[in-house]
């Protein structure tokens, strides 16, 4: 048993890695999108439908608990989304730039990173142990936080030096470290009668839940400060057209916005652990006001250095009092990983939606007024809170 536990402990920590290492095409994917002629618009809508997978989490997640291949729940599905996460960035750097191939390439990547997302989550709670969760999830976001930071700066090195393609040819290379990891991994196999109803049982138990309790508050939350990176796809054009930073300096700002976000989760364990959950959301909501408007800061590479840290920082303090909330709220009602799927599929979904319009809005109005906008889009939140009566 030890030995498993051992197994999936390495497993987690390379498939977060992985996700975190993801990023090395993060300045090379935008900036092919815009050198083929798209506006800032089209470039957010390209990667807003693109990331349509990441709103059915909850089927992935099911479907794996339900449908066992060859009597296994994980091993075969990781193995399979690994393969086709790294198909996808293949595609994206052979096919031609035409708007429906590079959605079709970027939501095959999508589709295998969020599943094999899941799955793994689902594998971790699977095998946990009383004193093993806290390790597994420690192992987990310190291996994505790694990842976030190499990719950084090796994607911007990348981007100035390689083409596009070279460099999505290469991010291809990512998932099939997933992919050879899980050929590794000995799950204890489960003779389990194969019940599609199983799927759709949690699913609609979950919907239910939301609909009648606090937790459609809770939703409305989440939509509401996911408007918060509305200004996410305007900044980095603005830093790379207006201010005109090179590829290695974007690189190195998305590195240190990752070292920022270590370090605010490190304040967040410290200083939160024991103030309530409500008090920490409205903690969230007043540094997400602030977060957003310190965009406006950014005047040359020196103050958006320092603007990048001090947003990873907040970043986490607004996100993790959100993520505990969503788990506290999902504690308890039976169906807790389908509940907190549907809860960050839909986040998901509302940052994806925020983003389109976002980008949009920059064109026609401009960075700083989107910025100052967005900002007070996210005060609403503190409305919200007080009908969080369980918090």
């Amino acid at each position: 048993m030890f030995f498993l536990i051992g197994r999936v402990a390495w497993l987690a920590g390379l498939v977060y890695f992985v996700q975190g290492a993801l990023g090395i095409a993060g300045i090379a994917l935008p900036l092919y999108l815009r050198a083929q002629g798209f506006s800032v618009t089209k470039i957010v809508f390209i990667s807003s439908v693109s990331s349509i997978p990441w709103f059915f989490k909850i089927i992935y997640g099911a479907i794996s608990d339900a449908i066992p291949i060859w009597h296994l729940r994980r091993k075969p599905y990781l193995i399979i989304f690994s393969l086709l996460s790294s198909i996808g960035w293949v595609l994206l750097g052979i096919l031609p730039p035409e708007q429906y191939l590079l959605i079709f390439s970027m939501m095959m990547a999508n589709l295998g990173l969020a599943a094999t997302d899941v799955i793994t989550d689902g594998l971790i709670v699977e095998y946990s142990r009383k004193g093993t969760a806290q390790a597994y999830q420690s192992i987990a976001w310190g291996a994505r936080s790694l990842g976030a930071v190499l990719s950084g700066f090796i994607g911007g090195i990348l981007a100035a030096h390689k083409t596009p393609q070279s460099v999505f040819l290469i991010t291809a290379l990512l998932p099939l470290i997933s992919f050879s990891a899980a050929l590794f991994l000995r799950e204890k196999p489960r003779r389990l009668k194969i019940k599609f109803g199983n799927v759709l049982a949690p699913i609609l138990e979950s919907i239910g839940r939301i609909l009648h309790g606090e937790l459609k508050w809770f939703l409305l939350l989440l939509l509401i400060v996911s408007n918060s990176v509305a200004v996410g796809t305007p900044l980095f054009f603005y830093m790379r057209e207006i201010l005109v930073f090179d590829e290695i300096a974007l690189g190195v700002l998305g590195s240190i916005t990752w070292v920022g976000a270590t370090v605010g989760c490190l304040i967040f364990l410290n200083l939160f652990k024991r103030t309530s959950l409500r008090t920490s959301l409205i903690w969230a909501i007043g540094l997400g006001f602030m977060n957003i408007l310190l965009a406006l800061a950014i005047q040359n590479y020196p103050s958006a250095f320092a603007v990048s840290l001090l947003s990873g920082i907040l970043g986490y303090l607004i996100l993790l009092p959100l993520f505990s909330s969503a788990a506290r709220l999902a504690h308890g009602s039976g169906v807790e990983g389908s509940l907190f799927a549907i809860l960050m599929s839909v986040f998901n979904l509302g940052q994806a939606v925020a983003s389109f319009w976002g980008g949009a809005l920059y064109e026609w109005i401009g960075l700083k007024p989107l910025i100052v906008l967005t900002a007070f889009l996210v005060l609403p939140a503190f409305l919200v809170i007080p009908r969080l009566k369980s918090l």
